[in-house]
């Protein structure tokens, strides 16, 4: 079972399923771009990025995935960044969703018994507080 891919170059390349067969078949150089950096301060803020703008990232076997500026500046336009995800975000993560949390909702009723007194939520601590002393 052999596949076809037209590169930009428009030279045909041959693939095959097998990862013998693509070894054997041989390989393509990859176009790269020399930056060349002569002040720190044109080095990049974060590490996945480069200093023409490229960003990178690479997944647990080690495959590096490189998006390009542009592309990503083009992907901001399409119609599906525009809409909203279509899966259940809960309300607690929304940016600026002022509505009631867990924390400050009333306790449900638990068939007639009376709602369970926490300790740990009804004592208020101070996170400078310190958990236990210590003797010297």
């Amino acid at each position: 079972r052999e596949l076809w891919i037209l590169l930009s170059e428009h030279q045909p390349v041959e693939m095959s399923a097998s990862p013998m067969a693509r070894q054997a078949a041989g390989s393509k150089a990859i176009p790269i771009k020399k930056v060349f950096v002569s002040d720190p301060s044109e080095l990049p803020a974060h590490y996945s990025s480069t200093p023409g703008g490229t960003l990178f990232s690479t997944t647990p076997g080690g495959t590096r995935i490189v998006y390009e500026k542009n592309f990503l500046m083009n992907l901001r336009n399409s119609p599906s960044s525009k809409t909203p995800p279509s899966y259940d975000i809960p309300d607690g993560l929304i940016k600026g969703f002022g509505g009631p949390t867990k924390k400050n909702s009333p306790p449900k009723p638990r068939n007639g018994l009376p709602p369970r007194r926490n300790s740990h939520s009804q004592k208020k601590t101070n996170c400078h507080e310190d958990q236990f002393e210590i003797e010297l």
